[in-house]
């Protein structure tokens, strides 16, 4: 896998707000990754938050092989072991049966995965329209790389992503 963006940058991740699109593959975004995307991953212009572009996941209970649909981008994190990270993002679904939420998890230099937080158990403001989520997480001893992303599971739907942030919180 390829560790697409440094935590140093001023942004922390690239492409967040999924404007962004390969060179030379006007239909690739930049820096993120389907995640088990069987039903449908694909830029969308009808409804966004922000901007011109959101990402849109589909999710079909019936044919998912892994369960869960999602987006993922990789990132190296050197020097900030004992820093608090906040992901935000705004999400919106189209089933409210369906779970939804953003994700982080950390690795070793050995490739383990140290730590994993989600915020699939918050309630969401508005069950049908846009929500802004965050998760927070304190950067674990021995990190040297994390995944940031967003899934959908459970019941089929859609998930729309748009403008993911990530920084580090002064504590």
């Amino acid at each position: 896998m390829a560790w697409v963006a440094k935590a140093q940058d001023a942004s922390l991740l690239m492409n967040g707000g999924f404007e962004d699109l390969q060179p030379g593959s006007p239909e690739t975004l930049q820096a993120w990754r389907p995640d088990k995307a069987e039903s449908g991953y694909a830029l969308t212009m009808r409804d966004v938050h922000d901007g011109k572009r959101a990402l849109e996941i589909g999710f079909d209970e019936k044919i998912s092989t892994v369960g869960y649909a999602g987006t993922i981008q990789g990132i190296a994190l050197p020097d900030l072991a004992g820093r608090t990270l906040a992901v935000s993002g705004w999400l919106k679904r189209s089933n409210v049966a369906s779970t939804a939420g953003l994700w982080m998890a950390f690795f070793d230099a050995e490739g383990k995965r140290t730590v994993y937080v989600n915020d699939y158990d918050k309630p969401w403001a508005d069950a049908l329209g846009w929500n802004l989520r965050t998760i927070e997480a304190k950067v674990p001893a021995g990190t040297v790389r994390m995944l940031v992303g967003a899934s959908i599971s459970d019941k089929s739907g859609k998930l729309l992503v748009d403008t993911i942030t990530m920084k580090t919180m002064e504590r």
